[in-house]
């Protein structure tokens, strides 16, 4: 795979497009590992030379664990050697999770995995011990078309365990995405879902009308290109454990790491916000960090994040200018998470709520994504510097720790970059940061 670079040729020619090869790791095979299960029954073969296991205990992820395959596959693991890795990387965690759960503490791993009850006590069957499970509605936000990726993910919110839920799908671009001739062809009789047809472009349009039509007490929001855990639902709704909290975002993973661009756009980032539970609001829970609540990426995104409806209504929902789909190419998300906080709610952050996003394959995707990103952000600081004069104050004097965030090297931000890092990338993403104040203000207007 190559890095594209678009050059403009000296003598007024066309743009050409150049291309320059970047060092690449080769592809890197993605498992699970569930400790309570025989190691070896999890290696599936194949003939990737890297594998990054995720490893969970009772469906609970630890963290990953990075190997090489010997170049001969990944069914050429040993599973003393997975089950020794896993164990010298991840045992305080292992250990940790065992004493919360009221159980024993291992002195080591063996390739048998533990013999662990079925239900433990960081079950989301344990959350609401005596009281109902909570109606709720998941939403997928789509505009189908060609390479769409809706029935599969549709098929996975439906193979939910939760109990009580229905699926509302909202077609985006009702006239041409064909969504309505998919969903009746692949489930014909299924009572539990429901289309609506949005046809305002822009994903917050999409979301909001979702959640006008949910029925739930609870509306967990996805995209169409992400395949569901099939907790993901169950342990979303159990980060509700307090009155207090409007929303619960959850871990998003990648589905698959073949191509440089997929591992570029993970070293950029990725979507994924650590395997340790965390909350946040203006009192107790709030960190010590000078740019919160403007922490952008803290609290988790879009493709995986549940609200109370109720209190999703109290904040306005999501911001009509803002989202892919419109001039500001994004940044609801960040938007709305920020909104909460403000408005006195809590945000949980529950990484046990799995769901794993198909990142984009291509170069020229993901340098466009990066920067749609940029703009987003742009247009989301915009909203709120302008929104009345206390929040500009407080903005304009976190200007320099933003600027130290998003460009120094040592910031949490660009510390998982390496050094072959594409310079085009952060060119990329600062363009669209630039861009952003400009693109929600002709957001707003068409909005």
């Amino acid at each position: 795979m190559v890095r594209p670079l678009l050059v403009r040729e000296r003598r007024g020619g066309p743009a050409v497009r150049r291309t320059s090869r970047r060092r690449s790791g080769g592809p890197i095979r993605l498992l699970d590992v569930e400790l309570t299960d025989p190691i070896a029954e999890q290696l599936p073969a194949g003939n990737h030379e890297r594998v990054r296991i995720l490893v969970r205990l009772h469906g609970h992820p630890l963290g990953t664990v990075n190997l090489p395959a010997g170049g001969a596959g990944v069914g050429s693991l040993d599973p003393a050697l997975v089950a020794a890795a896993v164990w010298d990387q991840l045992a305080e965690r292992i250990v940790g999770h065992c004493e919360h759960d009221g159980l024993d503490a291992p002195e080591t791993l063996t390739v048998d995995g533990f013999d662990h009850p079925a239900v433990t006590a960081c079950s989301w069957r344990c959350s609401r011990p005596g009281a109902p499970f909570p109606f709720a509605t998941v939403v997928i936000t789509t505009c189908g078309g060609p390479g769409s990726r809706l029935a599969t993910t549709v098929r996975g919110a439906l193979a939910q365990s939760y109990p009580s839920f229905e699926v509302v799908v909202v077609d985006n671009r009702p006239s041409t995405s064909g969504v309505p001739a998919l969903l009746d062809g692949a489930f014909p009789s299924e009572a539990r879902l429901r289309y609506v047809a949005e046809p305002a472009p822009g994903l917050s349009h999409a979301r909001n009308a979702g959640a006008a039509e949910a029925t739930g007490e609870l509306v967990a929001f996805t995209d169409d290109d992400v395949a569901l855990d099939s907790d993901w639902l169950a342990y979303l709704v159990a980060g509700f454990d307090d009155p207090a909290v409007a929303c619960v975002t959850g871990l998003i993973l990648p589905l698959e790491l073949e191509t440089d661009a997929q591992r570029l756009l993970e070293e950029f980032g990725g979507y994924a916000k650590g395997f340790d539970r965390k909350r946040w609001d203006l009192d107790e829970h709030r960190p010590d960090n000078a740019l919160y609540p403007y922490t952008v990426g803290a609290f988790g995104s879009g493709a995986s994040a549940a609200f109370r409806g109720d209190a999703l209504a109290a904040i306005g929902g999501f911001d009509n200018a803002l989202g892919a789909g419109t001039a500001a190419r994004g940044g609801e998300d960040i938007d709305i998470y920020v909104t909460c906080v403000q408005h006195g709610y809590q945000i949980v952050y529950e990484p046990a709520a799995i769901v794993r996003h198909a990142h984009n394959r291509e170069m020229d995707q993901v340098h466009q994504k990066v920067r749609d990103y940029g703009v987003g952000l742009g247009a989301m600081l915009t909203k709120h510097l302008f929104r009345d004069w206390p929040t500009f104050v407080a903005m304009l004097t976190r200007l320099p720790l933003g600027a130290r965030h998003l460009l120094g090297r040592d910031s949490t931000k660009n510390a998982g970059r390496t050094g072959s890092y594409p310079a085009s990338l952060i060119a990329a993403e600062l363009a669209g940061l630039v861009y952003g104040p400009f693109a929600y203000l002709r957001s707003r207007r068409s909005s």
